[in-house]
């Protein structure tokens, strides 16, 4: 889909070839990363060519991030990558290529932003920094993207170094427009560490857990090199909440494009890019589009500018052929939501543990954690040792608490309480069945796409298994707060019935009175989620759980945000660029719990 925005203020010109590459080159032989900076993104051609560089240099880092700002919506992007770059609104975008060892991280500023404000997006200091020029940036704001020994080049300046620099803890160098950043005092910073030598190697880290949080954590890390050993308490994968047959992701839209919008798009880009990578289409999932019923009036699209071209490439309002085809009124409120679609969950969580250097054991019933000297053990109730890290990720869902409880404390004060997680389980249950058992004048006019707004409605959907190859539908869910019971329950599957007829009233009646529960199945499982109604993800606060990260609180929308939760944590491990503005990151701050 063709970008039609505004002209941005400035358009970047290629640094000298091979800028960052030229310094990547001499990075020590610990560094497995490199951090490059350009302060302009242009058309992207600046990132194209060091792209270039990184795929003709045998001895590139094993990993390249490659940051960029502009004060606003690229008008334009290089068409070697515009294909990638769908829905730039306002914010920070990660884009992956080259299976996600080259990760863009595209900062986008509102009108009214500055590059101060949007400079604080970025929470790690770059490796070799391209300022086209010093108009819209302020120097300040480039040394705090710095750290010692940062390279720097400048285009449109004079040869020598600028008066702008200097004082500021830039030294020149020999070569003419480049200065690298040396201050003679001990610079105050409030980034994120970058990694060092005794970070930089794999490491060994436990998660506790396989579903889809537990899965993606573990995926993200052993992709960077980490030993993963992954215990779940199931007698197979994805056995919890994440055994939901098939389940949708699709953006949240809000008036005024609130955090929840936000993060929720920045989740279905990496759940998109990750199931590109992993997964096959039209089988296991599928970038379907969506039909959202706004039901009783609900998710209204921002307005004017908080919702511009881009915006709509994410979601728009529905169409007349598009309301009728999900078997609404045409009159009906409702969005189309292109971004979206649907995904097989198990087949997620199986293809993120089958990568190199995960180890899955099933069964593994985690009663306690205990720290000795450097490492936790991870205990069951007889007090065996399951497995033992230096680093323990729990992804347990509503069970994160127990595990928590179970961490002995030291002699501490008062104020250091027990984190504690206000955890919420919402049991689920819906209702599927095969495609071939519904009436047919009902089955024929049923969408290809998924439709949701009041519960959600999937259609022909492949199974798994190979065994049986009918296409099947599912609908539900329902949803009952403080409830651990997962047996089925034939009220429910009544329930999710009237709500399907009521997301798509065109069949109410076929729905009510043609489909024979006879001939459905239902599963039921508890999610989590916090009132805040965001995730936590990272490190706690409290000093007797260092070394433990959390992964959980994400409700109903683990397909949409878990790759993203398991990139964010796997990037505070690492010491890595986050993938995601650090004020939206912070947010999902598992800190923020004790």
């Amino acid at each position: 889909m063709a970008l039609a925005l505004t002209q941005p203020k400035a358009m970047s010109r290629p640094p000298a070839p091979d800028f960052h590459a030229h310094h990547w080159q001499q990075r020590e032989a610990w560094q497995r990363s490199w951090h490059a900076l350009d302060t302009a993104f242009g058309r992207g051609e600046s990132f194209c060519n060091t792209l270039a560089a990184w795929r003709a240099d045998r001895h590139a880092p094993h990993q390249l991030f490659y940051s960029a700002f502009t004060l606003e919506p690229p008008s334009q992007i290089d068409p070697r990558i515009a294909t990638a770059c769908l829905g730039l609104l306002p914010g920070v975008h990660r884009i992956l290529f080259e299976q996600g060892r080259v990760q863009l991280t595209l900062c986008i500023g509102a009108i009214a932003s500055s590059t101060s404000q949007l400079a604080r997006e970025i929470d790690l200091p770059a490796d070799s920094i391209c300022v086209p020029d010093f108009t819209d940036w302020d120097v300040r704001s480039i040394a705090r993207l710095c750290k010692r020994g940062t390279h720097i080049t400048w285009l449109h300046a004079p040869k020598a170094m600028p008066p702008q620099l200097q004082g500021t803890g830039f030294q020149a160098t020999n070569t003419a427009q480049t200065a690298v950043y040396q201050p003679h005092w001990q610079a105050k910073t409030s980034l994120r560490s970058a990694a060092t030598p005794s970070t930089s190697h794999s490491s060994k880290v436990v998660v506790i857990g396989a579903g889809l949080a537990g899965s993606a954590a573990a995926y993200s890390l052993a992709s960077r090199g980490w030993q993963v050993a992954v215990l779940d308490q199931g007698s197979q994968l994805g056995a919890g909440a994440s055994g939901l047959p098939a389940g949708i992701f699709a953006t949240h839209v809000s008036p005024d494009n609130n955090v929840l919008s936000r993060i929720t798009r920045d989740g279905v880009r990496a759940t998109l890019q990750r199931a590109e990578h992993l997964l096959e289409r039209h089988r296991e999932w599928d970038l379907a589009h969506l039909l959202e019923h706004r039901f009783q009036g609900k998710r209204q699209l921002p307005q004017a500018d908080l919702w511009p071209t881009a915006g709509h490439e994410w979601s728009t309002n529905a169409n007349t052929a598009q309301r009728t085809s999900g078997g609404l009124a045409t009159d009906t409120p409702a969005l189309w939501h292109a971004l979206a679609g649907w995904i097989q969950t198990q087949a997620l969580v199986k293809a993120q543990l089958s990568i190199h250097g995960i180890h899955t054991q099933t069964q593994a019933c985690v009663a306690k954690l205990v720290r000795h000297h450097a490492e936790w053990h991870v205990l069951d109730a007889h007090e065996k040792v399951l497995a033992s890290a230096p680093h323990i990720v729990v992804a347990t869902a509503h069970g994160c608490q127990d595990l928590l409880d179970s961490v002995d404390l030291q002699a501490r004060p008062e104020s250091l309480r027990r984190p504690h997680l206000p955890i919420t389980a919402l049991r689920g249950q819906v209702t599927y069945g095969p495609m071939n058992a519904l009436p047919a004048a009902l089955r024929n006019n049923l969408p290809t796409f998924p439709v949701n707004g009041h519960g959600s409605y999937i259609g022909q959907l492949k199974s798994l298994a190979p065994e049986n190859q009918a296409p099947y539908w599912i609908v539900g869910s329902s949803f009952q707060r403080h409830d651990l019971d997962t047996r089925p329950r034939a009220e429910d599957q009544q329930s999710n019935l009237k709500q399907w007829s009521e997301l798509m009233p065109a069949w109410h009646d076929d729905i009510l009175h043609g489909v024979d529960l006879n001939q459905t199945k239902a599963w039921a499982s508890v999610r989590a989620a916090l009132p805040d109604r965001l995730p936590a993800v990272g490190a706690l606060k409290h000093p007797d759980f260092q070394g433990i990260q959390l992964c959980t609180g994400m409700g109903a929308r683990g397909i949409s945000w878990s790759v993203l939760c398991g990139e964010l944590l796997a990037a505070h491990l690492t010491h890595e660029p986050l993938p995601m503005a650090a004020s939206l990151a912070q947010l999902m701050a598992a800190s923020r719990f004790g």
